[in-house]
Order: structure tokens, then C-alpha cells, then sequence
């Protein structure tokens, strides 16, 4: 099991919770065949919409990823795109300002913005664990973790 953080703006996050479904790097099919069933995701919403709006700063859903392969489906008229079925848990959205010192991706404070450039990228269990607290799933996650 693999704990991954996706970037994306939180309407598109939205989207994908409300039908059961991640995709990583705009659809890339190289992006999803990393993330494999049974594998964990949270996503960090640097702003709402893609392009000049508000800032959101915060992950703005996590859960599971669900078995099966993964699959292609229409993302605009004549564009498609990879996704995997992911299991959604209810959970609030986490402001990433009180977990960056905590975060032991994040080695330089003052550049953490550096460390979200990527569109997919794994981190380390105990820091996953950070964001699911600060979601309000950390028990579900961590129950997950036992044998």
C-alpha cells in the first residue's frame, strides 16, 4: 500500500468524488498506472478552478483506491483521460499551512510550494496519516494500516 497526493483545483476534485474516480497528471496514463488498488489518495486543491480564481490551499478529499485496472473515459468533448475508481470517505477540507512543518517531505519551509508542483507524487505513510487527521479520517486510515 502507497500513499499518494494528487493536485488538482477543487471543482475537478469535486467531479471526481461525486463519481467514484481519480486522475493524476490530466488524465496521463503513465500518471495512473502508479497509483494500484488498495493504494491511498488525497488530493491538494491549490485553488478552486484552473485558472485565476481563489486560492483554496488545502487537501480536499481522500480515500482508497478501489481493484480494477484502469480505464479511459471523456474529460471534454473530443479529450479523454486514465482514472481509477477510488472509495471517497467524508472528510472536511485541511488548511496545508498547520502540517507543513510537520511534514517530513517538506525540508524547506520557506519553498513549500516547490513540493505541489508535481500533479501525483508519493508520500510517506506517517505523513498521510497528518493529512487524514486533519481531514477527520485519520481512524479510518490508520485502521487500514493493521494487518
Amino acid at each position: 500500500m502507497n500513499c499518494w497526493v494528487g493536485i488538482a483545483a477543487a471543482d475537478h476534485v469535486a467531479i471526481g468524488v461525486a463519481e467514484g474516480f481519480a486522475m493524476f497528471a490530466h488524465g496521463r496514463h503513465s500518471a495512473v498506472k502508479n497509483v494500484l488498488p488498495g493504494d491511498w489518495v488525497a488530493y491538494y486543491s491549490p485553488r478552486q478552478r484552473m485558472k485565476e480564481c481563489a486560492e483554496v490551499r488545502a487537501f480536499t478529499a481522500i480515500g482508497r483506491v478501489l481493484p480494477g485496472e484502469p480505464r479511459e473515459r471523456e474529460m471534454l468533448p473530443n479529450m479523454t483521460g486514465w482514472y481509477r475508481g477510488v472509495a471517497w470517505l467524508e472528510a472536511r477540507p485541511a488548511d496545508v499551512y498547520p502540517l507543513l512543518d510537520r511534514f517530513s517531505f517538506v525540508t524547506d519551509r520557506q519553498h513549500w510550494g516547490m513540493y505541489f508542483r508535481k500533479s501525483l507524487f508519493k508520500v510517506p505513510a506517517p505523513d498521510f496519516a497528518l493529512i487524514a487527521e486533519a481531514m477527520g479520517t485519520g481512524t479510518v486510515f490508520r485502521q487500514s494500516l493493521k494487518p
